[in-house]
């Protein structure tokens, strides 16, 4: 029985999700700090202003394209006869 072809979709799917991942992760700390700004030790970063700024633009933009690797991904996998 021949392999099927790999899903070119996946490393995708992988990369975006660890990237939204870890941007949830910031913009959870960036609002629990902004919710109670007396539990933080450190003074803002680079990385705070950048998440205040551009979070949610950065999360919704994930979001998009983890939907159409998803679509993508299934689609591929019904043509090639799934694995």
């Amino acid at each position: 029985m021949p392999r099927p072809p790999r899903n070119p979709f996946s490393i995708l799917l992988t990369a975006v999700g660890v990237a939204f991942t870890l941007t949830a992760m910031c913009y959870c700390m960036a609002v629990l700090r902004g919710v109670r700004p007396e539990t933080s030790r450190h003074s803002r970063s680079a990385l705070d202003t950048f998440i205040d700024r551009h979070g949610t633009a950065l999360l919704v933009g994930e979001l998009v394209v983890l939907a159409i690797a998803t679509v993508g991904s299934v689609a591929h996998d019904s043509r090639s006869g799934g694995r």
